[in-house]
């Protein structure tokens, strides 16, 4: 009874309001335990009011200074909300509730055990109060049916991002990542003091990196076939991509480079007298062609997309760094890879099952997801993932700070949620809105610190969880560091001697 919280004085449906004791404390969105006979219930904290005995014109008279009035109570009121209840060794959502002055307390770390917080991508603790209790982690099995991190700049999603890809890696395999990294932050970890994947210590071995600074990021125009162009460019039209067939199976793989050859020689007409098209549709397709950045898209058969499906098919994860590119030319990256290794993962399911049940489960990892999911944008191949592509065992995490501008049926279908500090209404009110169990939670999402969330993640977890999210260059000093046995290295005298050793054997080879 030491640490009981307080007593319940009011019960309405799955509404509970409790007397708080004096010099306890408490936090919103706290999960409490309501002993009830053989019944526990679990709550959260969703408001608190301080109150008094006295009428409010007799507060104003004793505030003035006025009148003292005889003994009376004040005391604080919390209201919260129920979500399990066990009885009899099981765990449900309440078929009933808890009764006048039944007692209330914190959690404990057996309750963290009971609610079953663990996964096996781990994010962080259950917070309760000032205190961190068990573990909590979102499953694999959750992976497909989708996942969104919402919070302001400066809550904490980069650092929550690289907790949960970093597990991904741990678990090949079995799972695989493919993140695309607007900022360029995820590699080295600029704003964690530099500590970033490339610290991970299977990086080298479980991790691909493609950069542009590295030249590592080509599409071979030759690789582009008229049907991969609904994702360069999401506004082209059905009369533009007719043609872009046309031209395709009388020119062939050549088909973009040979088609604008043509045009610059000979204008609209000579593409025209190619295909018979109109020639407003001629020049409204050959602008997009000329659009492609030679840089980017050079006149050659391979592509790094080809690279990318390749290392994902073994459990490898991909870290794409589209950092320093045009906002066009990473839309264009982004849907065009992900549109291929998702359609891979399609194929195999459809035409080579026993080869796709061997393949990883697979999360891509979009920042900047709103700009992607915008209902007042044309769609994307991210919209047909978060509807479509659960079967396939491909997921999708929408990284966001505006979540109020993701596509409301894309939202519905985000079952995993990981939700951050968000300052801006409209975002809180879309959120609260459109969450299950945040119903209550608007106070909440405002307040929370820098490193905390809120996570949901259905059907596992049927409420929103308090969590203290990992840091991670703290969990980077948890692992242990691999030993790839590599052979010792030749010291630097000895490289010299068998460099001069061959200087002067070429020489020798000169005279003779």
């Amino acid at each position: 009874m030491s640490n009981c919280l307080g007593s319940i004085c009011e019960v309405k449906s799955d509404k509970i309001s409790f007397f708080l004791s004096k010099d306890t404390a408490l936090s919103f969105g706290q999960i409490v335990r309501v002993d009830s006979g053989a019944v526990c219930f679990y709550a959260r904290v969703v408001n608190a009011q301080s109150k008094s005995t006295l009428e409010t014109s007799e507060q104003l008279r004793e505030a003035e200074g006025k009148e003292t009035f005889g003994p009376y109570s004040y005391y604080k009121n919390i209201d919260a909300i129920l979500f399990l209840e066990r009885k009899a060794g099981k765990v449900r959502s309440p078929t009933f509730n808890p009764d006048y002055m039944d007692k209330v307390y914190p959690t404990t770390s057996e309750d963290s055990k009971v609610l079953k917080l663990a996964g096996e991508l781990e994010i962080g603790n259950l917070r309760s109060g000032g205190q961190t209790l068990g573990r909590v982690g979102i499953n694999i099995a959750a992976i497909p049916r989708m996942i969104g991190m919402f919070g302001m700049t400066g809550s904490g999603k980069t650092n929550t991002e690289l907790i949960i890809n970093a597990q991904l890696i741990d678990n090949s395999p079995r799972t695989a990542g493919l993140i695309f990294d607007f900022a360029g932050q995820l590699l080295e970890g600029k704003e964690l003091g530099n500590k970033g994947l490339s610290d991970y210590p299977l990086f080298h071995s479980r991790v691909r990196f493609y950069s542009t600074k590295e030249e590592k990021l080509r599409i071979g125009l030759r690789t582009l076939q008229p049907w991969k162009l609904r994702n360069l460019y999401s506004d082209i039209t059905l009369p533009q991509y007719r043609l872009a067939e046309k031209l395709y199976q009388q020119l062939g793989d050549g088909w973009i480079e040979k088609a604008r050859e043509e045009y610059e020689q000979n204008g609209r007409a000579g593409v025209a007298r190619i295909t018979h098209a109109h020639r407003e549709t001629v020049d409204a397709l050959m602008r997009k062609l000329f659009s492609l950045d030679p840089r980017l898209f050079p006149p050659s058969t391979h592509s790094f997309i080809e690279d990318v499906i390749r290392n994902i098919d073994q459990g490898i994860t991909c870290l794409i760094d589209i950092s320093g590119m045009t906002s066009e030319a990473q839309h264009r990256v982004v849907c065009l890879t992900a549109s291929g290794v998702a359609n891979h993962y399609k194929y195999l399911w459809e035409a080579k099952f026993e080869k796709w049940r061997k393949l990883p489960t697979l999360l891509i990892t979009l920042e900047e997801a709103h700009e992607f999911l915008d209902p007042s944008k044309e769609a994307t191949i991210f919209s047909a993932i978060a509807l479509t592509y659960r079967k396939y065992r491909v997921g999708l995490n929408a990284v966001t700070p505006r979540p109020s501008r993701i596509n409301p049926d894309v939202f519905a279908e985000l079952w995993t949620k990981v939700i951050m500090k968000t300052e801006l209404k409209i975002d809180r009110d879309y959120l609260t809105r459109n969450t299950p169990y945040l119903e209550y939670s608007d106070t909440e999402v405002k307040m929370l610190d820098i490193g905390e969330a809120l996570l949901i993640s259905e059907p596992k977890i049927r409420f929103a969880v308090p969590v203290k999210v990992m840091h991670y260059p703290d969990y980077l000093d948890r692992q242990e560091q691999v030993d790839y046995n590599l052979a010792q290295s030749k010291t630097l005298e000895a490289m010299d001697e068998n460099l001069k050793r061959l200087r002067n054997a070429g020489k020798n080879l000169n005279t003779n």
